[in-house]
């Protein structure tokens, strides 16, 4: 098993939207050089996002659907049960869920474009990176 990730919300629609991450982000998570961990809470936002007009659109003009984007994700992780709050991002407490998953996880690594996660920079020993240091990393 590859290093453990989270990946939040928008990184993981960056990778749905857009071939150059998707490009470079599939291939580690089919050979299992990440595994990327996800909470239920986490899942849920992202299922949330899927469905937004914009983001259906984008999605069936390729030819998928917000439910098949959603289930090659869940396929895709590992799922993970936080079990402790946590109260750091003042600015946007949603932001928390973040956090509260890679501990749950034990992972080392937060991936982000989430400008108040990416500001806390490290958390209890979780780096928190964009997509493109996190790739300049492995």
């Amino acid at each position: 098993m590859g290093k453990k990730v989270v990946l939040d919300t928008n990184v993981w629609l960056s990778i749905l939207l857009s071939k150059t991450l998707s490009e470079a982000f599939v291939p580690l998570i089919e050979r299992k050089e990440i595994s990327v961990c996800l909470s239920h809470q986490l899942l849920r936002e992202l299922a949330k996002v899927l469905t937004y007009p914009r983001i259906d659109r984008i999605l069936r003009g390729a030819g998928v659907t917000p439910e098949a984007a959603l289930t090659s994700v869940v396929r895709s992780v590992r799922l993970v049960r936080p079990r402790q709050s946590v109260h750091v991002i003042k600015e946007d407490p949603a932001d928390d869920r973040v956090l509260e998953c890679a501990l749950a996880a034990r992972a080392r690594i937060i991936v982000s474009g989430d400008h108040h996660l990416l500001a806390v920079r490290k958390y209890r020993g979780i780096e928190i990176l964009k997509p493109r240091e996190f790739l300049q990393t492995l």
